[in-house]
């Protein structure tokens, strides 16, 4: 590994990687490009909003989502960032250093911002991300664990189009927003597979989903009708902005508290939640955002291109 890491590259799942050098102040050294299935999608705009440098930046994945050793070669990055240990190995034949980010558990975005901070000499900037996510779950855990189980609302994150709970996460921001996630069954997979009766036996308060047009798809669905959160109207998409909140991201702490205030807004009045997303783009992203830009991300009718 150089003395000096100036040029970063990454592989697999980009977009919550490269929310960790945001978080740390070191979106510029940034040197490869959005794969299509992101730098194509309008949803990842504001990755290059945060990185103007990745709409223009070389590509190093084929299109089967292998590594590109010769475009990797080419690019001469000091390290690859990726979550997929397969890929380090293909990498590691041509010399390239590798850093493999686990990120099974929510504690884990800590463990990975405090070895991005060490790799890129942004020790402080870490250790400020660390101190806020800390804060922000702490204060949110003070309220939530005063609810009563019964006091909690249940919930359901899933994907209309495949049926499922995509990622285990939400077990986790769900529960420290004071909800109760009907898909909680205890599993270690990632995925939840299930079935259109499943969610009627559920019959869940709310149902959150990863974007807008998958409302749609909820209140579009006839044998959804009688569902509890259809009837009240209580379906949400999760925002977007370096990531989808729902999904690992340098985000979760304001997934934490969109979901508090979403799932118990009487219980979470307290919480201006413009101002913390103005507050955690201006200082931990080192970006700010304007008023008109912050309504929109928190608008649930509105998606990216903000």
């Amino acid at each position: 590994m150089p003395a000096e890491v100036k040029r970063v590259a990454a592989m697999g799942s980009v977009p919550p990687l490269n929310s960790l050098l945001f978080a740390v102040g070191a979106s510029d050294r940034l040197v490869s490009g959005l794969p299509p299935r992101f730098g194509q999608n309008p949803r990842w705009t504001f990755q290059k909003v945060f990185a103007p440098q990745l709409a223009d930046a070389a590509l190093i994945e084929t299109q089967s989502r292998e590594p590109d050793l010769e475009a990797i070669i080419a690019l001469e990055p000091d390290v690859i960032l990726t979550t997929y240990p397969a890929m380090a190995d293909a990498v590691a034949r041509i010399g390239v250093p590798v850093v493999v980010i686990e990120w099974q558990e929510p504690d884990d975005v800590k463990t990975a911002m405090e070895l991005i901070g060490g790799l890129l000499g942004k020790e402080k900037e870490a250790a400020a991300y660390v101190d806020y996510f800390d804060r922000t779950l702490a204060r949110v855990s003070a309220i939530s664990q005063s609810l009563a189980h019964t006091e909690k609302p249940r919930v359901l994150y899933f994907e209309p189009e495949t049926i499922s709970q995509p990622h285990l996460i939400a077990e986790w921001w769900i529960r420290q927003a004071g909800g109760v996630s009907v898909s909680d069954d205890g599993r270690g997979q990632e995925v939840l597979s299930f079935n259109i009766e499943q969610v009627l036996a559920w019959n869940p308060d709310i149902i959150l989903v990863p974007q807008l047009k998958d409302v749609e798809k909820v209140f579009g669905n006839p044998l959804l009708k009688d569902v509890r959160a259809v009837v009240t109207r209580r379906v949400f998409p999760l925002p977007v902005v370096a990531h989808t909140w729902g999904n690992r991201t340098a985000e979760q702490p304001l997934t934490v508290l969109w979901a508090a205030r979403t799932i118990n807004p009487e219980v979470f009045g307290e919480i201006d939640l413009k101002a913390e997303v103005k507050r955690f783009y201006a200082t931990i992203f080192a970006h700010p955002l304007d008023d008109e830009t912050v309504a929109a991300i928190l608008d649930p009718m509105t998606e990216p291109p903000y």
